[in-house]
């Protein structure tokens, strides 16, 4: 896992690097959960070269989970998936949920992501 400390308008988020490390379980959710904690704060960044398939698939549970242990841990999400794949079946169906919260959403670029969780 590829990590960085961005600090923009007052705000620090944690960006997980795209790199061949995948966001595959729980457990990597919370080693994603730690990392914020060790860098001081509850915002992070996803791009979607780590998100493996199985995020995607909500028959999984997958997203569901991952999801679950950021908002136990009142990490605030914005993910970078291209509009292709975050409007197709049931995870479009999920996107259109999520971005009215205030917990995770996602965003067609890295500049929209970074906006709102630097707002």
């Amino acid at each position: 896992m590829n990590t960085k400390l961005v600090e923009k308008n007052g705000h620090t988020y944690l960006e997980c690097l795209p790199d061949e490390w995948l966001l595959e379980s729980e457990q990597a959710a919370l080693d994603l959960v730690g990392a914020c904690g060790e860098y001081g704060t509850d915002r992070l960044m996803l791009h979607a070269a780590s998100l493996p398939e199985a995020f995607y698939d909500l028959h999984t549970r997958l997203a569901g989970d991952v999801l679950l242990r950021f908002s136990t841990y009142f990490i605030r999400v914005a993910a970078v998936i291209p509009v292709e794949r975050s409007g197709q079946g049931r995870f479009g169906e999920m996107v259109l949920e999520t971005n009215r919260g205030s917990q995770f959403r996602v965003y067609p670029t890295r500049d929209e992501a970074e906006r709102w969780l630097t707002q």
